[in-house]
């Protein structure tokens, strides 16, 4: 189950998008603005940050999102609108949600394994064979 930072005005598109992932088992929240999505981010770093590509326009540092260690980036919006090529590199997909709402669950799925699979997940119990002797 994966944390994911919904960021967007359009309230109706995040609440069906939080539904479909809710459905396939992750934990969605949703912001209006990025000082609201820095806010809550603040209390339980996100694994995912899905966010409208203008706002991500007046974002200078991903950090600003909150992301967790090992996070990803989602843009989702108006292609036409200019990132900076920072914040390009730093996405992992660019979706047209809510067209892509599959796709957008298959890649929350595929980041949560990736977190289980590196040892990142601090839910995931350490195996007795990768301990240390003592």
């Amino acid at each position: 189950m994966a944390s994911i930072l919904l960021i967007g005005a359009d309230t109706a598109l995040l609440e069906g998008i939080a539904q479909a992932l809710a459905s396939a088992g992750h934990h969605a929240l949703t912001a209006v603005s990025v000082a609201e999505a820095a806010f809550v981010a603040a209390a339980a770093p996100p694994l995912m940050v899905v966010c409208d590509r203008a706002l991500l326009t007046t974002v200078s540092d991903t950090r600003t999102l909150g992301l967790a260690s090992g996070g990803a980036l989602v843009a989702y919006g108006d292609p036409a609108i200019p990132l900076s090529s920072a914040m390009r590199r730093a996405m992992l997909a660019e979706l047209r949600l809510p067209l892509e709402r599959a796709r957008l669950v298959a890649l929350a799925t595929h980041v949560a394994a990736r977190l289980r699979h590196t040892g990142r997940d601090a839910s995931t119990p350490t195996p007795p064979e990768s301990r240390p002797a003592v």
